[in-house]
Formats: C-alpha cells, sequence, structure tokens
C-alpha cells in the first residue's frame, strides 16, 4: 500500500517514470528527493528551533542542527544532480556524473561540523545544567515531526532504490535516524523535567553528536571509494559479457575493464573470434559488438580481437598439458587466450593471459609467472620460453 502511494506521488513529479536508465529521468529522480526534502525538513527545522530556544532545551536545539545538516544535503543533492545534467565539456569529457558521488562527501562533512559545535554545547548543559521551560503538548509536537521524517525517509528510499543512487539513499538514511534521535530527545525532557534532572538533556546531546560524527565518517568513506574506482558489481560484468557474446562470432570475452563516470560507462574488453574468418570480418564483428554495448549501457566501448587460433591435434595435446601445470599452482584461477607460437630449430614459445585470485599481492604477479614459465619449460617438450600475461586486478 505505501510502496504504491510512493510510486503515485512520484509519477505525478517525474514524467517516463519507469525509464530508470535513462539519464535525464535518473536525474529527475534526484531533484524529486532533494526538492522534497528541503521543503519538509527545513519546515521541521523551524518548528524544532522554535521550541528548542522556547525550552531551552540543548539536545533540542542539537536535534534542529541535525535537522540542518539535513536541509544541506538536500541541497547539496539538487546541486550535485542538476551538475550531472550538464553535457560533457572540453574541460569535463567524461561529464559531469561523478558530482553525485561527491555530494555524500559534502554531506559527511556537514555532519562532522554539526558533531562537534554540538556536542561542546551538550557537555556543557551536563556539567552545568540549566531548568528547562517544559509543557506539556511538547513530547506531542515532537512525536508529529517523527511521522514526518518516516514518511520523508521511505519516499526518499524507494527514489534511491528505484534507480541505484548511492547519493539518494545516503539522503534518505539521514530522515531515518531522525526518528530515534527524536525519541531520545523526548524521553530526556521528560525524564528531566518529571525527576528534576535538566543535565539528563546534555547527556542526551553528546549521544546526539556522537552519532552525527560517526555517519560523517561512515558515509564519507562510503563516498571516497566510487571516486577512487570502484569495482564494478558482478551484475553489471555478467550483462556486459552476455552482451557481448550475443554477437554472433565472439565465443568468449575476458579482461572487462569498466570506468563509472555516474552519467555513463566506460567499458573495454577482448573479444575472442575465430581465426578463420579472416581480418575483415573480425573487425566488423568487434564493430557490432561496440555498437552493441554502447546501446545497451550508454557512454563508450571498445573491443579488441583476440584471434582464436585453429586447435590442431598437436596444440591440443600442448594446451592439456599446460592445463595440468596450471592444477598445480593454487594462486591461479584460470588462463584464456592461450597461443603457441613457432620458434627458431623447431621450438615453440607459449604465450597465455593468467587469471589470479583476488587476494594475491601485485607485488607476487612476476614471481608467480616466473616460476609458471621455468615449469611449463620443464614439463613440455620443445618449449623455447613462455610469454604469461597477468590479468591486472581491474579487469574481469
Amino acid at each position: 500500500m505505501k510502496m504504491q502511494f510512493n510510486k503515485r506521488l512520484a509519477k505525478l513529479f517525474i514524467s517516463d517514470f519507469d525509464n530508470t536508465d535513462n539519464k535525464k529521468v535518473r536525474i529527475k529522480y534526484g531533484l524529486v528527493a532533494g526538492w522534497f526534502g528541503i521543503y519538509s525538513t527545513f519546515v521541521l527545522f523551524v518548528i524544532k528551533m522554535t521550541i528548542g530556544i522556547l525550552s531551552g532545551s540543548v539536545s533540542m536545539v542539537a536535534n534542529a542542527f541535525h535537522l540542518l545538516s539535513h536541509l544541506a544535503n538536500s541541497i547539496i543533492l539538487v546541486i550535485s544532480f542538476k551538475l550531472t545534467a550538464r553535457p560533457a565539456t572540453e574541460k569535463n569529457p567524461f561529464g559531469h556524473g561523478r558530482m553525485e558521488h561527491i555530494a555524500p562527501l559534502i554531506m559527511s562533512i556537514f555532519l562532522f561540523i554539526s558533531g562537534i559545535q554540538i556536542g561542546e554545547h551538550s557537555l556543557q548543559q551536563a556539567i552545568e545544567p540549566h531548568e528547562l521551560h517544559y509543557w506539556p503538548a511538547l513530547p506531542w509536537i515532537l512525536l508529529f515531526t517523527i511521522v514526518v521524517k518516516q514518511w520523508l525517509s521511505r519516499f526518499v528510499t524507494f527514489l534511491g532504490k528505484s534507480v541505484d543512487s548511492h547519493a539518494i539513499l545516503t539522503n534518505a538514511a539521514h530522515h531515518n535516524i531522525e526518528m530515534v534521535m527524536t525519541l531520545a530527545v523526548i524521553g530526556g525532557l521528560v525524564v528531566g523535567h518529571y525527576l528534576h534532572h535538566p543535565e539528563v538533556d546534555g547527556y542526551i546531546g553528546i549521544l546526539v553528536s556522537a552519532w552525527l560524527l560517526f555517519l560523517g565518517y561512515t558515509h564519507g568513506k562510503e563516498a571516497i571509494v566510487p571516486l577512487l574506482g570502484q569495482a564494478p558489481s558482478k551484475d553489471i560484468i555478467n550483462k556486459i559479457r552476455e552482451t557481448a557474446q550475443s554477437v554472433k562470432g565472439v565465443e568468449n570475452v575476458h579482461e572487462i575493464i569498466v570506468h563509472d563516470y555516474g552519467s555513463m560507462y566506460l567499458i573495454s574488453l577482448h573479444a575472442e573470434i575465430p581465426a578463420e574468418l579472416g581480418a575483415v570480418e573480425m573487425h566488423e564483428i568487434t564493430e557490432i559488438c561496440e555498437h552493441k554495448l554502447r546501446k545497451t549501457f550508454g557512454g563508450e566501448a571498445v573491443c579488441h580481437m583476440d584471434p582464436m587460433m585453429e586447435m590442431t591435434p598437436e596444440i591440443k595435446a600442448i594446451e592439456d598439458k599446460f592445463k595440468q601445470i596450471i592444477k598445480t599452482f593454487p594462486q591461479i584461477v584460470s588462463y584464456h587466450d592461450f597461443r603457441v607460437v613457432a620458434g627458431t630449430k623447431g621450438r615453440i614459445i607459449i604465450v597465455a593471459d593468467i587469471d589470479l585470485k583476488e587476494e594475491i599481492d601485485e607485488e607476487d604477479f612476476g614471481q608467480i609467472s616466473k616460476k609458471l614459465a621455468i615449469q611449463v619449460k620443464k614439463e613440455i617438450e620443445h618449449v623455447l620460453y613462455s610469454n604469461f600475461y597477468i590479468t591486472p586486478k581491474f579487469s574481469y
């Protein structure tokens, strides 16, 4: 029921609501989430700040400042999605999509500032408490603000999940924690008034401050990862592989590299194509593969063709021996692009790309490659040398 209401509400503000893969529609989701947050949070901020000043409650003022950080978060969300909508420029040829990742980082800074300031005032109230001005309607007014915030959190969460946006979901998380904070403030006010312990108000404020600092740390940490270069999800990799392999002539793909710029993907991969098709036809197949990837994911795609050599009985026998050697190396997951090249005086050169386990340190790549080459030369006849390329961690 609630999901249907959120869906109907979103449809009122977002045209082409279901087309969530479209960049323009995705931006509208972010703007709707941001503007709803701005209007709702501003009203609640005014209410809580007024009550906090009139009652003299430092925890209430702290709670209002926390709402101010929510207001700032929503403003940043709107600005970031508006910047995301800007087209690519000469200085920013990949567009402005990564502004969506910068928003949570700025949000975390606001949380840190609020946490420090609130902690200072709360500590003073705990050490040197002053009596609060309490009236019976106070808890009920605060309970009303909880209802509003809970609805806002659910609506923004629905929008964020619909387009899988970390920035929107981060904004929703801030709305969601308001219930816990406000209940704590209500408890502090009631206990402080009826049991005559106004210092409880200061202790609640300190807890709110600590929570803000924790949120600032966690959201800042999560925001930095995609800016540094986040690993693509398994779903994206599988979808890229399926899309490329759906092209006739592409037998397999490997060394998939994905750069996520928020509003677009840059994709490169190696496509294994039978060599007997010839250079012209192989090139046409890679062109079709690139076109299909661009159409599916947007952005740009590059398909490098890897000619698959004809498997003669002699080459197959060599590869079978190579497979047995690979099994003796626990660090190796798989291999691809296996080739046997004719060397001098009837000797051969073995070439292959090697995939290692994710936990293997890059500093060990060279040593593993060297040991494998020694083992291959020892167990396979007429090998002049081997050339093994270990796939880097950012390719799949």
